[in-house]
């Protein structure tokens, strides 16, 4: 059932590898638990050397009050409740949900924000705060007055704007009237304000002055004085009549207030009890304030009873002088309550469920604020206390703005940061400046449903200089494959900003990872503070806790150490729910303590001191002799191993550890030179050190006249670091633990003697140089290979291991070495982009470059064609060797310069909606046809910037091609007017059939474009084509081009135009259109004559067929026919 309750209050009533170990020692040095508890643990702060203050708000004392708050001692290793005078309406509060402590001082905040009270309309919820002061607990925050049962009211200022009030006052009651409405602002509560005198105006009713309006302070104070007689009956009859109605937008199930305040009687006071009775007839609560002496008469008073509600000691009040006006507020502002109806319209809430200190913090202005998540309508927001200022209101309903709380200080300016993990279901964090009304806000960067972004805030201040670097922004809901969980990190510069660095826990775990965080202290002593991040639904609800380092100006995204619960102790549930957000040195090591709370547990751990370890390796004799001439017997040799252990950052005594190291002889080479006995090179050996040094010595022996008697024998020292338990009483077994960044591996070099000479001393006399194999620019995206000839030469005596080292920037990348003359082996580490540049380093003649001999080779890199390298590209050089002295002749350095080109590729093109052809009839003038003549450009490359000059013939002879003589182009700037390189353009037109800008006159348009790579641009000539430039070539059937062009032009000091021929030599387009003229046909002859021709032909065969008896034949047969018809006699068969 525990558990239920534990969710319960995590979610704030939602309506809506077991250890890694860096310097915090994983065993806890004390415990404190009660007997009795529910949620022990649950917050915790470490309130001074010798005690913790630890809340359990879900433990049930009593059937009405729940929650309690412990001392704990450290010495004592045990904890009582502390005595916190909790008021009687305080009902099952759940004391100590919110606990924090002020860092600059010993107030303590404490508070239950579940304190339930019965109203009409429902069971409302707010909460108390306690700040304790020195153990000394104050007065609750809010004012017990602030939990009543909240209704609607519609509160109206009637202002007296007579002669007998002066300029002065009337401002001294604007602002008493600014005062009430501040006192009445987190109530469902609405103002209007009117003045009277001689007439009465309704500056603004109901529904025009809003509170949520940042200007409503600015408009009371604006309104004008007027000045006249004091009609006080026909002001508030007005009043009745013309505001506390639907249209004055006062609400129906509000309780209505009239607030007048007159310095003297009425003009009209005969008026007075009829409308007061229309007033009271509206439920209209009166309150009267008389100012001045003028009340002290008997007729004043009356009047001031008369306008006021029953009974009068309740609603009049009298000043002596409008100074005094103040001195009233509290008073009128409880009598207000006193009469406040209950909300029951259905309208959203406002703070009935409001839960006062979810959270809190204090600012450095020495206030606090405190939160309350329920505030209108689960919106949310905050207040400020001591001063009390005016509620700050979230922006979205369900948002729960103020679930967690921080405060952020930038040069003196101080930031409340809260989270709102409900804003539209993702998640939201409000930066607000304080006392400034001035919001940023911070949606997360990785937006997820359900994932509680801004569950948790944290301000982190790296290097405890009071101003904040970062903010920490937990989602711990937030669902990945493989983990629960994520700390969005913000960076502060003029605001705060993501700074792409996402702190997660380890795979495998659906923990909950960011349900709580800190930043105590600096826990490993580099001087930055260092961040706990709480995981406690880790390995199934037992919990755990991780450590980031702190460094300069960002965390060190890998946790230094994961301490889970389990490994702790067992039984453990939800280890790492809580953090003390200051760290206290409470073992008096001298070494900072931190303090978890677990469900049922709050535990004290320990950081261990971190040491320094000085590790060396010396030789005896410090050369191995190469002048041996028994090759039998091997050469003997001591090799020393010391460590020294010191503090790291502190000078603590005491400190022992063990040191379990292996020597490694000759470890470079698989067939070694060196060993301790035949066939064995590794020794491992045990050191017990403290802080002083501590050596050992191992004999081992040497080859001699082995075959490489140049390149040295390297040994390789591993060891492994292990605190010991502490002798001092102060310390009481703590372990030292080694600096992370200490090398656990070294290598010690014990180098050949060298003969050169009766002096023994080798002078070398290098020589070097390099050149770019004869290329005189880099051609990024046209050049593929980039090779680089070098010359190494020795004009002196004998170099040993002679080395030459080529930097080249990022972007190209090695690919081969090609040896010219003698021998050269090189290896090549590319460079990283931002961080470091690459490196070639070639072995010259290994292992002697002999006198006056020389080297040449050749080094080939690749260029990455989207490498961007400048205008230049500069290669350094050195030579370096192992000889103890170099000739001043020596050429050591090199450096130089190549220039850089990169390819670009435009292509022109001509689109496929351009125009191919139209027509006009030969000898119609003036004729118009559309033409679209459109030119698509398209960049390959890289991003470019340069200019598209298009040309377009405008003008024949006299007469215009285009039907608009101002011809434009979207995009592009018409530069002149181009005139034809001919006069004689009739007899090339005919000839050549082409009207382009060799024959007319051209508008010449320039054109500024930037591309990215792969984009393209489109230029379209649209106009209507005339047909009068024609009629100039005497040609009535003809087939003309018109011809427009484009073309580029780039910056050739940067770009190489890439193209398959020799020339590189950016193209051009011509975009064509057919204009065909045409003669209209005349058919009337051809009609006719076939006409003539059919009637000919016609008759010919109609001659033809008479000749040939065909008419006869018929006619004669046709007769027989008839006559036999006329004699009646039938036909009959013989």
């Amino acid at each position: 059932m525990m558990d239920q309750n534990f969710f319960i209050i995590l979610c704030i009533f939602c309506v809506s590898q077991s250890v890694t170990a860096f310097n915090i020692d994983p065993s806890s040095w004390k415990t404190f638990t009660e007997p009795k508890n529910v949620s022990f643990g649950y917050k915790v702060i470490q309130k001074d050397a010798s005690s913790l203050i630890v809340s359990d708000p879900l433990i049930q004392i009593s059937q009405s009050q729940r929650g309690q708050i412990y001392n704990c001692l450290v010495t004592e290793g045990r904890c009582s409740s502390l005595n916190i005078n909790v008021p009687s309406e305080a009902v099952n509060m759940s004391l100590g949900l919110s606990l924090v402590q002020d860092s600059k001082s010993s107030k303590v905040a404490i508070c239950g924000p579940t304190v339930p009270k019965k109203c009409a309309a429902a069971t409302n919820y707010r909460g108390i705060c306690f700040i304790s002061t020195n153990n000394e607990i104050k007065p609750p925050i809010p004012s017990p007055k602030y939990r009543d049962c909240l209704g609607q009211i519609d509160i109206a200022f009637l202002l007296d704007g007579s002669g007998s009030v002066g300029n002065y006052n009337f401002q001294i009651m604007k602002t008493f009237v600014t005062n009430v409405i501040k006192h009445f602002a987190e109530r469902d509560a609405q103002f209007a304000i009117a003045q009277f005198s001689g007439d009465c105006s309704i500056h603004y009713n109901f529904a025009q002055l809003k509170i949520e309006d940042s200007t409503w302070e600015s408009k009371v104070a604006g309104i004008p004085y007027f000045m006249g007689f004091t009609y006080t009956a026909k002001a508030i009859q007005k009043l009745v009549n013309e505001l506390f109605i639907t249209a004055g937008g006062a609400r129906p199930s509000a309780k209505k207030i009239l607030l007048v305040i007159t310095d003297g009687q009425s003009t009209d006071p005969k008026s007075l009890p009829s409308v007061v009775s229309q007033a009271e007839a509206k439920n209209i609560v009166r309150f009267a304030i008389g100012i001045g002496n003028a009340f002290d008469y008997f007729y004043a008073k009356e009047e001031l009873n008369t306008i006021a509600s029953d009974p009068d000691n309740d609603h009049v009040f009298k000043v002596t002088d409008f100074n005094a006006l103040n001195n009233i507020l509290q008073k009128l502002e409880e009598n207000i309550i006193a009469i406040e109806g209950t909300q029951t319209s259905g309208d959203s809430s406002r703070m009935e469920f409001a839960q006062d200190g979810f959270s809190a913090a204090f600012t450095s202005y020495g206030s606090v604020l405190v939160s309350a998540v329920g505030a209108f309508q689960w919106k949310g927001g905050f207040q400020e206390y001591f001063p009390d200022y005016s509620f700050q209101t979230g922006r979205e309903h369900e948002s729960y703005l103020g679930y967690s709380m921080a405060v952020a200080t930038v040069s003196s300016i101080s930031y409340a940061i809260l989270g709102a993990p409900r804003y539209k279901h993702q998640g939201q964090v409000t930066v607000s400046q304080i006392r400034a009304n001035l919001d940023k806000l911070l949606d997360s960067p990785k937006p997820q449903i359900g994932s509680y972004f801004g569950a948790e805030v944290c301000v982190v201040d790296l290097n405890s200089d009071s101003n904040t670097d970062l903010l920490l922004i937990s989602a711990p809901t937030y669902m990945e494959p493989e983990r629960e969980g994520r700390v969005f990190v913000y960076a502060f510069t003029s605001q705060f900003i993501f700074s792409g660095l996402v702190l997660v826990g380890i795979a495998g775990q659906m923990g909950q990872f960011g349900s709580s965080l800190a930043t105590p202290v600096d826990l490993n002593g580099d001087g930055f503070r260092d961040v706990l991040i709480g995981a406690p639904l880790e390995e199934n609800g037992q919990g755990s806790i991780y450590i980031f380092n702190g460094g300069v100006d960002q965390i060190n995204p890998t946790y230094s150490q994961r301490i889970a619960g389990s490994s702790v102790q067992p039984g453990l549930r939800y280890f790492g729910i809580s953090f003390s957000q200051y760290s206290l040195d409470q073992s008096d090591d001298s070494l900072p303590d931190i303090a978890v709370g677990s469900i049922g547990a709050v535990l004290l751990f320990r950081s261990r001191p971190i040491m320094l370890l000085n590790t060396k390796v010396t030789y005896n004799p410090s050369k191995i002799p190469t002048n041996v001439t028994d090759c039998t017997k091997p050469l003997q040799n001591i090799l020393t191993v010391c460590f020294t252990m010191s503090g790291f950052k502190h000078s603590l005594t005491g400190l022992a550890a063990i040191i379990n190291y292996t020597i490694m002889l000759d470890a470079k080479r698989q067939k070694y030179r060196a060993y301790f006995t035949p066939k064995n090179r590794l020794h491992n050996d045990v050191m017990n050190i403290t802080l002083k040094e501590a050596c050992k010595i191992h004999n081992f022996l040497i080859e001699a006249c082995p075959e490489d008697a140049l390149n040295p024998v390297s040994s390789e020292l591993t060891f492994t670091f292990q605190g010991l338990p502490s002798t001092s009483i102060i310390m009481q077994n703590l372990r030292p633990v080694l600096l992370p960044e200490i090398k656990t591996t070294t290598d010690q070099n014990l180098d050949f003697e060298i003969n050169c000479g009766t002096d023994n001393i080798c002078v070398d006399d290098l020589r070097m140089d390099f050149n770019f194999s004869g290329s005189t620019n880099i051609e990024i995206g046209i050049m593929q290979e980039l090779n680089v000839t070098v010359f190494i030469e020795n004009k002196g005596e004998n170099s040993y291991n002679t080395l030459f080292i080529l930097s080249y920037p990022f972007g190209l990348s090695y690919r081969r070495i090609t040896s010219k003359q003698g021998r050269v082996e090189c290896v090549s580490l590319d460079g990283v982009q931002g961080v470091k540049l690459g490196e070639t380093t070639c072995y010259i003649s290994k292992p002697i470059l002999k006198d006056n001999s020389q080297v040449v080779f050749e080094i080939t890199y690749s260029i990455n064609k989207e490498s961007t390298l400048g205008q230049n590209l500069t290669l350094k050089a050195e030579v370096t060797s192992g000889n103890d002295k170099h000739a001043k002749s020596s050429e050591f350095f090199k450096e130089k310069t190549i220039g850089v080109k990169y390819a670009i590729y435009i292509a022109l093109i001509r689109h496929e909606n351009s125009t191919i052809h139209i027509n006009f009839t030969a000898g119609k003038k003036d004729l118009m046809k559309p033409v679209q003549q459109i030119i698509k450009i398209e960049n390959d490359l890289r991003e470019l910037t340069f200019k598209v000059f298009i040309k377009v013939p405008v003008k024949v002879g006299h007469a215009d091609i285009w039907n608009n003589s101002s011809l434009q182009i979207s995009g592009c700037t018409m530069e002149k007017i181009q005139k034809p390189v001919t006069t004689n353009f009739t007899d090339i037109i005919k000839s050549s059939r082409m009207v382009d800008c060799s024959v007319a006159e051209c508008a010449e348009f320039s054109c500024d474009v930037t591309l990215i790579r792969n984009e393209r641009i489109l230029y379209n000539i649209a106009a209507n084509v005339s047909s009068g430039w024609i009629e100039q070539t005497g040609l009535r059937a003809a087939v003309f081009q018109l011809v427009s062009s484009a073309s580029v032009d780039y910056d050739k000091s940067k770009y190489v135009f890439f193209s398959s021929d020799s020339q590189q030599t950016a193209t051009s387009v011509q975009i064509n259109t057919q204009v065909e003229v045409y003669e209209e046909a005349d058919l009337t002859k051809e009609i006719i004559g076939g006409v003539i021709g059919g009637l000919l032909l016609l008759a010919i065969i109609t001659a033809a067929l008479y000749k040939a008896g065909f008419f006869k034949s018929q006619y004669k047969q046709m007769l027989e026919e008839a006559k036999r018809d006329a004699g009646g006699q039938p036909n009959m068969p013989k």
